[in-house]
C-alpha cells in the first residue's frame, strides 16, 4: 500500500458527519504528524471577518489561539498565491514568519504547506506541517499533504452542510410544533362553540 492510500483510509475512516468536525480534524493532524514525520501539523482557516487565518485546529495549539493577517507567513502566502509551499530552511525564507515561532515558543526548522480548496477552487485556508524529523520536505510529501487538504476540505463542507440541515430540521420541527398548538386550541374552540 502506498503511503497515500493509507493516510487516505486513515482519514476518511474519521470523516462521520455526526461526529465532531474539531475532534476530527485533530485526530486527523495526529495522523498527519505520524505519516509525514512531522512535529507538528496545523489548519489555518481564513475568516472573512477580519480577514485573517486563523488557527483551527493544531494537536499543540488551542483554536483561534494564532491569528495572522491573511498575507502573511508562509501560510499567509500559500494562501494568496493558492500555492503549495516547501520551505526546508525557515529564517532564510523571507515570506517566513517568525512571530508565531516567538508566540509559541516552538522553532521552525522547516515547514510544508498547501492551500484548502473547496469545491468552487476557493481557498478555504491553508493545511502545514512543520519539522520533518531527520530530513528535509520533499515533493511527495506536498502530493501527501495535498491530498490530506483535499479530504479535509470536504470534511470542513459536509460539517457545515450538516450543521445547516439541522438547524434548518429543528427550525422546520418548532414551526411544525407551533401550527399543530395553533389549530388545536382553534379546533378546541370551535367544538366549544357548537
Amino acid at each position: 500500500m502506498t503511503r497515500s492510500y493509507r493516510l487516505a483510509k486513515e482519514l476518511s475512516q474519521l470523516f462521520d458527519l455526526e461526529s465532531n468536525i474539531e475532534t476530527v480534524l485533530s485526530v486527523s493532524m495526529y495522523h498527519l504528524n505520524q505519516f509525514m514525520s512531522s512535529e507538528r501539523s496545523s489548519i489555518f482557516l481564513f475568516q472573512h471577518l477580519n480577514q485573517q487565518l486563523t488557527v483551527f485546529s493544531s494537536l499543540d495549539l488551542k483554536k483561534n489561539e494564532i491569528r495572522i493577517p491573511k498575507s502573511w507567513g508562509v501560510a499567509g502566502w500559500v494562501f494568496v498565491n493558492r500555492q503549495p509551499a516547501v520551505v526546508n530552511n525557515a529564517y532564510e525564507d523571507s515570506r517566513f514568519y517568525h512571530g508565531v515561532d516567538d508566540m509559541t515558543g516552538f522553532r521552525t526548522r522547516n515547514l510544508i504547506c498547501t492551500p484548502i480548496l473547496d469545491s468552487k477552487d476557493s481557498c478555504m485556508g491553508t493545511l502545514q506541517s512543520l519539522n520533518k524529523k531527520g530530513e528535509d520536505f520533499t515533493t511527495d510529501d506536498l502530493e501527501l499533504l495535498g491530498l490530506a487538504a483535499r479530504m479535509i476540505a470536504i470534511a470542513i463542507k459536509n460539517s457545515k452542510q450538516y450543521t445547516e440541515l439541522l438547524v434548518t430540521n429543528n427550525a422546520r420541527k418548532r414551526f411544525i410544533e407551533q401550527i399543530s398548538d395553533h389549530l388545536g386550541k382553534n379546533v378546541s374552540d370551535i367544538l366549544k362553540t357548537s
